[in-house]
C-alpha cells in the first residue's frame, strides 16, 4: 500500500512523469490513507479541487459540511477547482436539490470558512503530513500504516526466538486461534470430535491442549525439569504466550533464549502428536512425545540455536 500510494503522491505533484495523465485505478483502502495523509497548502489553486481535496485549513469540505457535499453532483466534485469555486463564490452554483435545514447551517458555516481565504501566486503545495519536510517517504508512508496499532510483548516470543519457519507461523496461528481445534471446527459447522484426543477429559481448545491438558502438562514438567528450568509448568494460564512472560520472569537472563526455543517446540510437538492421534490412530504415549522433543531439541541446538545449547543437560541424554 505505501508504494501504491506513491504512485498517486507523484501523480499529483509531478505532471512530467511518463504515465501522467493515465487513469490509474486505486482502491479505496489505499484512496483513504491518501487522503488521510496529506492535505494542500493553497497557492493559485488551479490544480486543487474544492469539493474534494483537504485546502480549509487542513480538511475537505466534505469533513466540515457532509451534508452540503452530498447535494454537489458527482461531476461537479470531480471538475470544481478551488480558483474556479471562489470566483464569484462560483462554488455556490453548484449545489443542487432542495436544502434542509441541516444543509443551511452548513452552507453558511462554509461560507464563513471561505471569506477569509485569499489566493497567491504560488503553485499549490500538496504537504505529506508524516514527515517534518512534507514530502512523501515509502518509509514513512508504511510506518504511517501502524497507526493506532497496540504494541503487545508476544511478539518477541513468535518471531525473536529461534526456531523453525514453520513451528514459528503455527505459533502465530495459536495466538490468532486459527489452529482447527474441536472447538473452531465446531463453530464452522464442520465434523470433529467432542474431546481432547490426547487426555479424554475435555473438550479440546488450545487453551486446553496446550496448558490445562493433564497429558501436556505432565509433558510440559519433563521437558522444563530435563532442560533445568526452574519456572513452572503450564497450568490454567489464559494463553501459552502469557505464561512464557510469567515464566520468564522465573527465569535467568542466560536462560531465557532457551525457554523461548523451548516453548515453541514443546508447542509444536504436542499439535504434532495430536494430530499423529486423530489422523494415524496413533495411542497417546507421554514417554514417547518426551522422548520425541528431547531429540529434536538436540537437532536444533546443532543447527544453531545457541539458546537451547545452554538449557540442555551436558550428556544431553534423549532417555
Amino acid at each position: 500500500m505505501a508504494l501504491r500510494t506513491r504512485w498517486l503522491w507523484f501523480s499529483k505533484t509531478d505532471e512530467h512523469r511518463a504515465w501522467a495523465g493515465l487513469d490509474l485505478q486505486f482502491s479505496t483502502e489505499e484512496q483513504a490513507f491518501f487522503f488521510a495523509s496529506t492535505h494542500t497548502s493553497i497557492g493559485n489553486d488551479h490544480n486543487t479541487k474544492f469539493w474534494e481535496d483537504r485546502w480549509i485549513n487542513g480538511r475537505s469540505v466534505r469533513e466540515i459540511a457532509p451534508l452540503l457535499h452530498a447535494c454537489i453532483p458527482k461531476r461537479r466534485r470531480k471538475n470544481r477547482t478551488v480558483a474556479e469555486g471562489l470566483q464569484a463564490h462560483l462554488w455556490a452554483r453548484d449545489i443542487h436539490g432542495v436544502l434542509g435545514v441541516h444543509e443551511i447551517g452548513q452552507y453558511l458555516l462554509l461560507w464563513r470558512l471561505l471569506e477569509g481565504i485569499a489566493l497567491s501566486a504560488e503553485p499549490d503545495k500538496l504537504i505529506w503530513k508524516w514527515t517534518e519536510a512534507g514530502t512523501y517517504t515509502a518509509k514513512y508512508a508504511y510506518l504511517a500504516s501502524f497507526h493506532g496499532s497496540i504494541a503487545c510483548n508476544h511478539w518477541k516470543l513468535t518471531w525473536k526466538s529461534w526456531a523453525l519457519p514453520k513451528v514459528k507461523l503455527f505459533l502465530w496461528l495459536v495466538s490468532l486461534d486459527r489452529c482447527w481445534t474441536a472447538d473452531r471446527l465446531d463453530r464452522h459447522g464442520l465434523q470433529h470430535h467432542t474431546a481432547c484426543p490426547l487426555c479424554d477429559q475435555a473438550p479440546e481448545t488450545m487453551q486446553h491442549l496446550l496448558l490445562a491438558c493433564p497429558f501436556s502438562r505432565q509433558v510440559w514438567h519433563e521437558i522444563l525439569s530435563w532442560m533445568r528450568m526452574t519456572c513452572r509448568a503450564p497450568a490454567n494460564d489464559s494463553s501459552l504466550l502469557d505464561w512464557w512472560l510469567n515464566a520468564k520472569q522465573d527465569t535467568s537472563q542466560l536462560m531465557r533464549k532457551g525457554l523461548a526455543s523451548a516453548t515453541l517446540l514443546t508447542s509444536w510437538m504436542i499439535w504434532k502428536h495430536r494430530n499423529d492421534c486423530i489422523f494415524d490412530r496413533e495411542q497417546p504415549s507421554d514417554h514417547a512425545l518426551v522422548s520425541r522433543i528431547k531429540a529434536k531439541a538436540m537437532l536444533w541446538a546443532t543447527a544453531g540455536a545457541a539458546g537451547l545449547r545452554v538449557v540442555l543437560p551436558t550428556s544431553w541424554d534423549v532417555h
